[in-house]
């Protein structure tokens, strides 16, 4: 197990604007704000959410689109950089009319109807590499 200390600095709360794609929205975010290393909670509706699965024997993602309306029930996430860029790592449950819920990685496509987000910048900056074992860029811890 490998840890590495950070502490909070800034924090922020926002809104994502009506009809725009979720993932882009908190990538240009954390861009505008200048955040490298943060972690993120985000509440609201989706009018379409767009999900990843990652099929872990096959090292792949597969693509899931739900058409909505849904519910926000919970979303979460941190940022880091990857070979220089920005990249926003989310996980999003989302809950239908009746309450039935599906969940997964946030991936572009989702549209926004409102989304309320909480970012807390953080200190050191961490970085993602590629781990052969599992397929994944992993935080460098």
């Amino acid at each position: 197990m490998n840890w590495l200390e950070v502490k909070g600095k800034r924090e922020f709360l926002c809104n994502i604007p009506y009809d725009s794609d979720l993932l882009l929205s908190l990538k240009e975010l954390a861009k505008a704000l200048e955040i490298k290393s943060g972690i993120f909670t985000f509440i609201g509706a989706l009018k379409t959410a767009c999900l990843f699965y990652y099929v872990q024997n096959e090292k792949k993602f597969e693509k899931n689109v739900f058409d909505g309306p849904f519910e926000i029930v919970s979303g979460m996430g941190n940022i880091a950089t990857f070979e220089g860029d920005i990249v926003v790592h989310a996980h999003l449950v989302i809950a239908d009319r009746k309450g039935n819920c599906y969940g997964g990685h946030l991936t572009e496509g989702s549209k926004v109807f409102a989304c309320e987000v909480y970012l807390r910048e953080l200190s050191p900056a961490v970085t993602r590499k590629y781990d052969s074992l599992t397929g994944l860029n992993l935080l460098v811890l």
